[in-house]
């Protein structure tokens, strides 16, 4: 960063620490359209986009004071970057809550995004485990329904299998997935 660009992000940090609303304006102004253009990738909207934009600027205006940020454009840009990764998960989890729901019981509650990756890595070599250790039937019908996310019915038909048969393989599945975890270490 310059020397005149440090200038002007300071002089705008300085206007929000004042809670003078033109900080807010300037900051609109200088990094708007990055901002945009960062959520509208992310998302793939730009209506969700604009909107992610409007809900980061409130955000900065929260949070300065008491923050002060060293740069100004890392700061927004990542407010940006975490609000347009949670809008994205939470559409995603609205589109499937049917597959998340019955996971929910069995595995930990995720964490923040920023938490240690090594704990979701961890957790995969678990899981990975236990399907390795289960017959190939449940293994199939597991792995159809949680990663493939397919509907029950599908997997029926896929299997050759009721539907009712499915739904238990899958109860089973997730009792014994617990219970693996659970002996792990993991807390559910």
């Amino acid at each position: 960063m310059t020397g005149e660009q440090k200038s002007i992000s300071d002089m705008i940090v300085g206007m929000l620490f004042r809670r003078d609303e033109e900080g807010l304006r300037q900051a609109e102004l200088r990094y708007g359209d990055g901002m945009l253009s960062l959520a509208c990738n992310i998302t793939g909207s730009r209506e969700t986009a604009e909107e992610i934009v409007n809900d980061a600027l409130l955000k900065v205006w929260n949070s300065i004071p008491p923050e002060y940020p060293l740069s100004l454009h890392a700061y927004v840009m990542r407010i940006v970057r975490n609000l347009a990764i949670s809008r994205v998960r939470s559409e995603s989890a609205k589109k499937r809550p049917d597959v998340v729901c019955e996971l929910d019981e069995v595995l930990p509650a995720p964490g923040a995004p920023e938490d240690d990756p090594a704990e979701e890595y961890s957790l995969g070599k678990a899981v990975n485990a236990f399907l390795s250790s289960i017959d190939k039937r449940s293994r199939r019908v597991f792995v159809l329904r949680y990663f493939n996310e397919e509907e029950i019915s599908g997997i029926s038909q896929r299997m050759n299998m009721t539907e009712d048969a499915v739904k238990s393989v899958l109860k089973r599945t997730r009792k014994k997935l617990k219970k693996h975890l659970e002996k792990e270490g993991w807390q559910l």
